[in-house]
């Protein structure tokens, strides 16, 4: 989902943006204050108030008109809040403002902080498989070996289970090496893919005898 398909969304009141803005502020190194004041801009951009004014915003809020241009300047310095000379239908310019690049951060954090969720559950799991490799092995995996099991989580997309069960059948047979275990995978991998070609051609087969 990119920007455009998330303003479309805030447009439309498919996507809340106080409750996108609650739920990230803190993640975006401000405090609850600046976080109210940029949810009662987006209420003024929803209603075509497209130029800040401190005066009309602190009336909105609890702190002073100084504070709340202090603020407001934090928070353009900061690129929260971008500020842009736009032309009007008479002709004559004026200042205006968008949130654009506030959106696209939360975006960008969500997206990272996913990744890094992803990434933690990865190396959980390839610590638990050195581990089990190494006891199974009676002794300590090469970077070789560990980047292999790497490549079986990150690349190859293998469960737990998938690796787990292909050691247990290279331990049964006493072939104790990562390579062993990668054919056993692979040849795995083979398996199901001519299992699913059978099951088309079968798909196949008894559609053309419907056909005749």
């Amino acid at each position: 989902m990119d920007i455009k398909d998330v303003k479309r969304y805030i447009s439309n009141n498919t996507i809340d943006f106080t409750e996108l803005i609650l739920n990230n502020y803190y993640k975006l190194g401000i405090d609850e204050t600046d976080a109210i004041m940029l949810i009662k801009l987006q209420n003024f951009y929803n209603k075509n108030i497209t130029f800040i004014s401190s005066s009309q915003l602190a009336k909105e809020l609890s702190i002073s008109i100084q504070t709340t241009s202090k603020r407001l300047k934090s928070l353009i310095e900061k690129g929260y809040i971008q500020m842009e000379i736009v032309e009007k239908k008479n002709g004559k310019t004026t200042e205006s403002f968008n949130l654009d690049y506030l959106i696209e951060r939360i975006l960008k954090n969500g997206y990272e902080e996913r990744n890094g969720h992803k990434e933690a559950k990865n190396k959980t799991l390839e610590n638990k498989l050195v581990t089990l490799f190494e006891e199974e092995f009676k002794k300590p995996l090469s970077v070789l070996d560990i980047q292999t099991i790497t490549k079986w989580l990150e690349e190859d997309h293998y469960t737990f289970e998938d690796i787990n069960n292909a050691l247990f059948e290279a331990v049964r047979i006493r072939k104790l090496n990562i390579k062993y275990v990668d054919g056993i995978l692979l040849k795995k991998d083979k398996k199901e893919v001519k299992r699913k070609y059978k099951r088309t051609a079968t798909i196949s087969d008894l559609k053309k005898i419907w056909e005749e």
